[in-house]
């Protein structure tokens, strides 16, 4: 299967040239994004490439005006093949929190041993996201590195991430700012 387009709000707000803030704070309320359809990996929304695409308006029109260039570097860099149109045509998709609770540890031994985990497949939004399937298949070398055996494979996440029934830590969009405040 080809690699998806994947964005976080600062890709989004790069590729339409707004501000980063403009996607939960002008976007989001107003109705052009919602956070429903974002898959949600540690918490945080990341859309699939086709649908944040397809929310330019023509060109010639005030407004949305997708920067293609832009879209064509990001394309480029995630080494992108397809654009998905929604969530559910998302692979599986791994944060620090999934990360943590499908080997057993806390988020501090994941940030600890990022040298020794595969490559995150996404760097987004300031976001380390890894294909399931990276993960998975690193899964062996990941706990043979691992101090006392810490770090185990839990199956019965992985199944639950693999079939999108995962609802473990990271699973819920957690809000900030003064949206938590509230």
């Amino acid at each position: 299967m080809a690699k998806p387009l994947l964005l976080g709000r600062k890709e989004i707000a790069s590729i339409y040239n707004i501000a980063p803030t403009g996607v939960s704070d002008n976007w989001v309320p107003h109705g052009i994004i919602a956070y429903e359809d974002a898959a949600i990996v540690s918490g945080k929304p990341f859309w699939p490439g086709g649908f944040v695409v397809s929310l330019a308006l023509p060109p010639g029109k005030h407004g949305r005006q997708l920067d293609v260039g832009k879209l064509e570097a990001l394309e480029a860099e995630q080494g992108a093949g397809v654009r998905p149109m929604k969530k559910g045509e998302l692979p599986p998709l791994v944060g620090a929190h999934e990360y943590s609770t499908l080997f057993g540890v806390t988020q501090a031994h994941v940030s600890m041993a990022l040298k020794r985990l595969p490559a995150c497949d996404y760097h987004l939004s300031g976001s380390r996201v890894w294909l399931l399937t990276t993960v998975l298949d690193a899964a062996e070398e990941t706990m043979a590195g691992s101090r006392r055996g810490a770090w185990q494979l839990k199956e019965e996440v992985a199944e639950a991430l693999r079939s999108g029934t995962y609802d473990g830590p990271g699973s819920a969009f957690m809000k900030r700012g003064l949206a938590a405040k509230k």
